[in-house]
């Protein structure tokens, strides 16, 4: 058994005229991203290991989140395919970079997050207010069985869906 969190990165700022994987955070997606670590951390809610996309604004986001919370930087794991990764690329990193007992957390896009979320998923996860599943910022936590449990859908349990628009973690 282990716990996968998948996190969808932070707000973007579409305003810069750049290519997509160099665009950084907004103001809102740099607060989401701290209020998010602040409220895993007072939750006691830390991954053993995390795997980031290297695009600039996953980048940013683990930054934030990690700004409160007690995770050493070996840990931390940057993989250029999750940029844009689709749902068998996300079950391949998976694979690659889960351990039995313990907590990984992997930090991409949509929408492969939205597609792997609703694929791992047991019952169907409940959508956001403006009904969508992995608003940026958003982060499921599940429980699974074993590795071979996610080579088949519905075989995860989502033990949390946490949104930062969710009055629950405002900080």
């Amino acid at each position: 058994m282990f716990e996968l969190m998948l996190l969808r990165h932070a707000k973007s700022d579409w305003h810069n005229h750049m290519a997509d994987i160099d665009r950084p955070l907004n103001q809102r997606g740099t607060d989401d991203a701290i209020r998010l670590g602040i409220y895993l951390n007072s939750i006691k809610l830390t991954p053993d290991r995390m795997v980031v996309s290297v695009a600039e604004r996953t980048q940013q986001t683990a930054e934030c989140v990690l700004m409160n919370l007690p995770m050493a930087e070996e840990n931390i794991i940057i993989d250029k395919e999750l940029y844009l990764a689709d749902r068998e690329t996300l079950i391949e990193t998976i694979e690659l970079y889960a351990v039995e007992g313990q907590r990984l957390l992997i930090l991409a896009h949509n929408p492969g997050m939205d597609n792997i979320v609703s694929y791992l998923a047991s019952e169907r996860p409940r959508l956001s207010a403006t009904g969508k599943l992995m608003a940026t910022c958003t982060l499921a936590c599940f429980r699974i069985d074993s590795l071979d449990a996610i080579k088949k859908p519905g075989q995860g349990e989502l033990l949390n869906l946490i949104r930062t628009e969710d009055t629950a973690i405002a900080c």
